[in-house]
């Protein structure tokens, strides 16, 4: 259990960093930790959201979970490019949504829990 909830802080925290570098502020996070399955639902004010911004955010978070390599290329993961760094949260996900309205970017991310991890 204690596995699952620090890859889940770590999702939260890779994509929070990304929208914070893309002019997010005021974060509003919902976690919920299911027997089946992990949900983040991260809310950030943000002035513009351009098309290509959004289309890659959904793109990357939507890279397919790889579990078998996953904890792996979590332990290389480095500092320096915010979109690998997203990527390997993008292999830790198995659905995500990026929308964007009344100046609020949402983004919600699904991940289902193996019974390994349990």
């Amino acid at each position: 259990m204690k596995l699952r909830y620090e890859k889940c802080i770590n999702i939260m925290s890779d994509i929070m960093g990304y929208c914070h570098l893309k002019g997010c502020y005021d974060f509003n996070i919902d976690f919920v930790l299911r027997r089946t399955e992990s949900e983040i639902i991260i809310r950030a004010k943000m002035d513009k959201v351009s098309p290509d911004i959004l289309e890659n955010l959904n793109h990357v978070l939507n890279i397919p979970r790889q579990p078998e390599i996953e904890q792996y290329y979590w332990n290389i993961g480095g500092e320096e490019d915010i979109d690998d760094e997203l990527s390997l949260a993008g292999m830790m996900i198995d659905k995500a949504t990026a929308t964007y309205e009344n100046g609020i970017l949402q983004i919600c991310a699904l991940r289902y829990e193996a019974s390994c991890e349990e």
